[in-house]
């Protein structure tokens, strides 16, 4: 139970909050080189009615906090086998992996695990031993580090290169790796590529044939569906096959599945768009060094050149449930150089017809690495490009981009992870929120969290960088204090055509005391009143990534 909370917990903030990140950061001291190798920890805040709290019992003792919280790692294959062996087992996205030697004439060559202890930056394997223990290696390890999902009476933890994890709602237990259109069969995990053509079953390699799940599927809030994609990559022709498919919360039935094919694309898109009519899949300007990446001299992550200087394209399709037979898939290939990473909505214009969406993602730059300022003990953010907030315009009629452009009135803030009202991912919202770093333009840790409208309620400016941007509602939660991505609920019994009946949730760390706390903002305030709740955690929490809130035992959820 938790019942150290500052100010006053809302009487209609009911349901139950989950949240996935890295948590685990080494095995016997050694520490993962980057923080989205490690493996994933989930979160659970249980928030019960002032009513329930008055007569539930746990274990025999009567409740006396509305807040009941839980945390467990998920306990994925490598998780375990990496546990009993005590090393790095497999190869991870961004770096880590096992280490080899060999002894020739006597003579040692590769090295030794040097474990500095998990609060250090991680010591770089030699090349020869890299190179001995991974070659031709490519199981990556699931970390299943991302996002956790409630839907359809499930709850699933989700990575972005391999299958789910089912877990169970209240221990957090895992229960198993599965497919998502077969949550309640535990499988085993094969290679996301497609079997090679014409070569009989039999001789096939085991490995080939599997298929990996978005971490970002999405909700639809009109027909309560959730809308996401699983891909696969076709060696034969450097494209990659991907499957639409709408799920009901009934049971987690397939409604309607659509398969289309990414031409000339190697690498799965992180985020995806949904509106009431399309899917669209924007793909960054990636490549991949497959020489370092077979050789096993560096991990896929590293092996990604970034060119911020090329145009980008996105690839548009139909939802698979679309009845209009007019609606074709298209590619625009004319959208100006910038680096997508989270889509907070997306919407068709009334007037126009055209495609509109919201994204958090870099400017053009010169950058080539992918993440890289993200390894190590600590982000560098003197290597980090800025984070705005951008809006994108598609003209499906002309197949072609209309406008890309920082969201007018947030320019110059630095933002991440944006979100709006889940009642409003496929409409035109009023207001988003967004994890912020900085209102001057600059790269640096999020340090509060701001609310950004959408509506022209504050005009564009011409703000040079440094320039301050005056007219955002912000709230800085303090120096030394870290701000988590943030995520709106609605109150219990609100009206979910008004986005301001929700409360925003957002995880803090506070490094003066090594602790961590669940902010609680209501949106009918400014944001910059500050949080009417602050609940306390015994211990620190690490920086996590996305979760869901369910208010109806999992049937759904809002996702951030």
């Amino acid at each position: 139970e938790i019942d150290a909370i500052d100010g006053e917990l809302p009487a209609d903030l009911v349901g139950v909050l989950y949240r996935n990140g890295p948590g685990k950061f080494g095995v016997a001291g050694d520490r993962v080189q980057h923080i989205l190798d490690a493996d994933g920890l989930v979160l659970r805040f249980e928030f019960s009615s002032p009513e329930e709290t008055s007569f539930r019992q746990f274990g025999g003792a009567k409740q006396t906090s509305r807040i009941r919280f839980t945390s467990r790692f998920v306990e994925t294959e490598g998780f375990i086998e990496e546990r009993e062996k005590k090393e790095f087992t497999k190869r991870g996205t961004f770096g880590t992996a096992p280490r080899g030697k060999v002894n020739l004439f006597g003579k040692t060559f590769g090295d030794e695990p040097k474990k500095a202890g998990l609060n250090s930056d991680p010591e770089k394997s030699s090349l020869t031993s890299r190179i001995l223990a991974n070659a031709g290696s490519v199981d990556i390890k699931n970390t299943s580090n991302t996002q956790v999902i409630a839907f359809g009476g499930k709850l699933l933890s989700l990575w972005e290169a391999g299958l789910p994890y089912n877990l169970d709602p209240v221990t957090l237990e895992t229960i198993g790796q599965v497919k998502m259109n077969d949550p309640d069969r535990v499988t085993e995990s094969k290679l996301a590529v497609k079997a090679i053509e014409n070569i009989p079953a039999e001789f096939q390699p085991d490995f080939l044939g599997g298929e990996a799940y978005t971490a970002h599927p999405k909700m639809c809030p009109r027909t309560g569906h959730l809308v996401g994609w699983r891909w696969a990559q076709d060696t034969s022709d450097g494209s990659m096959e991907v499957t639409f498919t709408e799920y009901s919360p009934e049971g987690f039935k397939v409604v309607a599945e659509a398969t289309h094919k990414l031409e000339k694309c190697s690498l799965a898109p992180h985020d995806m768009v949904l509106t009431e009519n399309f899917v669209v899949l924007k793909i960054n300007a990636l490549s991949m060094d497959q020489v370092s990446f077979l050789s096993g001299a560096k991990g896929p992550a590293e092996c990604l050149g970034m060119d911020g200087r090329s145009p980008v394209r996105a690839f548009v399709f139909p939802r698979p449930t679309c009845k209009d037979s007019k609606m074709k898939p298209f590619v625009v290939n004319d959208i100006p150089a910038c680096f997508s990473i989270h889509f907070s909505h997306g919407y068709e214009d009334e007037k126009t017809g055209n495609i509109i969406s919201y994204f958090s993602g870099w400017p053009p730059s010169d950058s080539t690495s992918f993440l890289g300022a993200w390894g190590g003990f600590c982000p560098d953010y003197c290597d980090i490009p800025e984070t705005f907030y951008w809006r994108l315009e598609i003209d499906p009629q002309g197949q072609k981009c209309v406008d890309l452009r920082v969201s007018p009135g947030a320019e110059n803030v630095c933002a991440e992870h944006p979100v709006v009202h889940p009642g409003f991912v496929t409409r035109s919202p009023v207001f988003a929120y967004a994890q912020c770093c900085n209102v001057v333009g600059d790269a640096s840790a999020p340090m509060g969290y701001a609310k950004l409208r959408l509506d022209g309620g504050i005009p564009p400016q011409n703000l040079k960088v440094g320039e301050k941007n005056e007219d955002v509602d912000v709230f800085w939660i303090g120096s030394r204090r870290f701000a988590g991505e943030p995520l709106v609920v609605p109150k219990r019994g609100a009206n979910l055509e008004d986005e301001t009946q929700a409360y925003l949730l957002g995880l803090v760390y506070d490094a003066a005391e090594d602790k961590s706390s669940l902010w609680v903002f209501d949106l009918e305030r400014d944001l910059r009143d500050g949080p009417v709740a602050r609940i306390w955690l015994k211990t620190a929490l690490p920086h996590g990534l996305h979760g869901c809130f369910t208010q109806d035992s999992l049937q759904t959820s809002c996702f951030c």
